[in-house]
C-alpha cells in the first residue's frame, strides 16, 4: 500500500515506494499504473513530484511511458530492481569519504592515463562512451555503465599501486553510484555527466591532460553535491 511521502528525502520515498510495489509483484509488468493525479493524492504530494519519479525510473528501464496511453510497469522490471537492489552497498566508508577519496585520486589518474594512453585506449573509452549514450537513449542505463569509464581510466594509468587501491574499492565505488543514482535520477544531470566524459576523452587524445583532470575534479563535485543535497 503507498504510504504519503515524507517532506524530507521526498523524491527517494516515492521512487522507493515504487520499486517495492513493482518487486512485490502489486505492479505487475505490462500493467498500466495509476495516473499522475491519482498518485499525487496518494503519495499526498504535487503532480510534478510524481512525473519526476515516474520519468526518472523510466530512464532506467523500470516504466515505460507510452504516448497517449499512459505509463506502464516495463517488461524485465523485477530483474532490474533486483540488480539494482543486490549490488553492494559502501559498507564501512561513509558516501562522503569515498567521494573524497575520488576527488583526490582521479585527477591525478587522468593525468596518468593521459600520457601513456595508446589509440586502442582511446578506442576502448569512446566505446564505453557510445555505450553509455545509447542506454541513455534507449532507456535502460544502469549506473555501472558510468563506472566502468572511470575504471578504465586507473587501468589505462597502469600504475599498480593505484590500481590496486580501486580494485579493493570497486564493489563500494559501484554501491555510492547505485546511492546517488537512487537519490537523484535525473535524465539532464545524467546526459551532463556523459557530456563531461566525452569531454574528458576529447581533451585526452590532445594530450591536454591538466584541463581534462579540472573536468574530472569539477565532476566528481558535482556528484558530491548531488549527495549533499540529497
Amino acid at each position: 500500500m503507498i504510504q504519503p511521502a515524507r517532506r524530507n528525502n521526498l523524491y527517494e520515498e516515492i521512487t522507493n515506494q515504487i520499486l517495492t510495489l513493482i518487486s512485490e509483484g502489486k505492479w505487475k509488468e505490462g500493467e498500466r499504473v495509476p495516473g499522475e493525479i491519482e498518485l499525487s493524492k496518494l503519495f499526498e504530494v504535487s503532480r510534478n513530484s510524481i512525473r519526476e519519479a515516474l520519468k526518472a525510473l523510466a530512464l532506467i528501464g523500470i516504466l515505460r511511458a507510452r504516448s497517449g496511453s499512459g505509463t506502464f510497469v516495463a517488461d524485465g522490471a523485477g530483474r532490474r530492481i533486483s540488480h539494482f537492489r543486490d549490488s553492494p552497498t559502501p559498507g564501512e566508508f561513509s558516501l562522503a569519504e569515498i567521494m573524497e577519496a575520488r576527488l583526490v585520486m582521479e585527477p591525478g589518474i587522468v593525468r596518468l592515463a593521459t600520457e601513456c594512453a595508446t589509440e586502442e585506449d582511446f578506442t576502448a573509452l569512446q566505446d564505453i562512451l557510445d555505450k553509455c549514450f545509447r542506454a541513455f537513449r534507449e532507456k535502460n542505463y544502469d549506473f555501472e555503465f558510468g563506472f566502468s569509464f572511470h575504471y578504465t581510466l586507473f587501468k589505462i594509468a597502469g600504475n599498480k599501486i593505484l590500481t590496486s587501491v580501486v580494485d579493493q574499492l570497486k564493489e563500494k565505488l559501484v554501491g555510492v553510484r547505485r546511492d546517488i543514482f537512487f537519490k537523484h535520477i535525473d535524465a539532464k544531470v545524467l546526459l551532463e555527466e556523459l557530456n563531461e566524459h566525452q569531454q574528458i576523452l576529447s581533451l585526452m587524445k590532445a594530450g591536454n591532460g591538466e584541463e581534462a583532470a579540472k573536468v574530472i575534479r569539477k565532476h566528481i563535485k558535482a556528484s558530491m553535491q548531488t549527495l549533499k543535497e540529497s
